[in-house]
């Protein structure tokens, strides 16, 4: 069930204590086990006893160690945008997330193509985002990244591979690893929010904080001290009738009630760029990440809303029903980012997959 923003569930202290203190040992014993399988497993790769697969294109990783959303579809998408602007032929080779496709890899949108010609459900909702959003470079979905890569390649004459959401895939070899940096670091899941320990960020080549203000954690920061480190911001670009439409400026919506709904990892993030663009949100909506709403959830929206403007996600919006999306009240929110010294950040990337 949804819960609106302003409504807080409340637990008496005595009987939080006492699941505290009963939970802690034991998620803190299974967060050393998983912290010692990941260190294993990454042991493995530096030390040569795994080999990454060499791929026929230079690769660069945009990911995180944290679970949950930290920018990362913005930032691939700003990446190819990028690339393609300076002459490089980019792809982007994502894993396809709760895709129900089960071949090798699966074409979601080519370089002749003006929307994606594979579906939210077959390819997973970031891909068919990215796909909508950005014609004309060929997005890929392969759990065995190293096989859309070549696809790639051997289908688009790409020269340079995006992996979305891929620090972690260590299979494939990198030309660069760009980590990116929430600032919500903590500790290992499950009792904390890493994938893995904050050590493995001496794999990266390059940082680039998320966090606006607050900067990198101090704990974060002796492991990123041989990388550059680049800032950036989430910048509203406006409101869209969905991820190929133009967008209108959100001003749009300025002093007026609206509803948001969203089903993302970092829910209170819509909801701060909502309340910076003075919108007045009379309910929130929230569902777990990659939730795709029922009939009956939708339907509570909108009798919720009456009237009023519906606020959701791009990410959210490409899983809506027609009956849904078509109503006049509905809007997209449209996101991106900007980089601080993007001069800097381009001349680095650009050396990183040079041959």
């Amino acid at each position: 069930m949804p819960m609106m923003a302003r409504e807080r569930q409340t637990v008496p202290c005595r009987d939080m204590a006492l699941s505290s203190s009963l939970s802690y040992p034991l998620f803190g014993a299974a967060a050393s086990v998983y912290s010692a399988v990941q260190r294993l497993r990454d042991s493995a790769y530096r030390l040569g006893m795994l080999k990454p697969v060499r791929a026929p294109v230079p690769v660069v990783s945009i990911g995180n160690i944290v679970m949950g959303g930290s920018g990362k579809t913005p930032f691939t998408m700003y990446l190819a945008q990028l690339l393609r602007e300076r002459g490089y032929k980019p792809a982007i080779i994502s894993r396809g997330y709760r895709g129900t496709y089960q071949e090798g890899y699966l074409v979601v949108a080519g370089d002749d193509s003006t929307a994606p010609t594979a579906s939210p459900d077959q390819c997973g909702d970031e891909p068919f985002l990215m796909a909508s959003r950005l014609p004309g470079i060929p997005v890929i979905v392969a759990r065995k990244r190293i096989l859309g890569v070549q696809a790639s390649k051997m289908l688009f004459h790409c020269n340079v591979a995006l992996l979305d959401d891929g620090f972690q895939h260590l299979p494939l070899h990198r030309a660069l690893d760009i980590v990116l940096i929430s600032g919500g670091e903590d500790h290992m899941f499950p009792l904390g929010n890493l994938r893995e320990p904050i050590s493995a960020l001496r794999r990266a080549g390059v940082a680039v904080s998320t966090s606006g203000d607050s900067g990198v954690p101090p704990k974060v920061r002796p492991f990123l001290h041989h990388v550059p480190l680049f800032r950036c911001t989430q910048r509203i670009v406006g409101l869209a009738a969905g991820p190929s439409c133009p967008a209108v400026p959100p001003t749009l919506f300025s002093g007026k009630d609206v509803v948001l709904v969203s089903a993302i990892a970092s829910p209170e993030r819509f909801r701060s760029a909502a309340d910076s663009l003075g919108w007045h949100v009379i309910r929130h909506f929230t569902f777990r990440d990659h939730h795709r709403l029922s009939e009956s959830e939708l339907d509570q929206v909108r009798r919720a809303a009456k009237d009023l403007p519906i606020v959701v996600t791009e990410k959210d919006w490409v899983k809506l029903p027609p009956w849904f999306t078509e109503r006049d009240q509905v809007r997209a929110l449209r996101i991106g980012i900007q980089l601080e010294d993007e001069r800097g950040f381009e001349d680095v990337l650009l050396a990183g997959i040079a041959p």
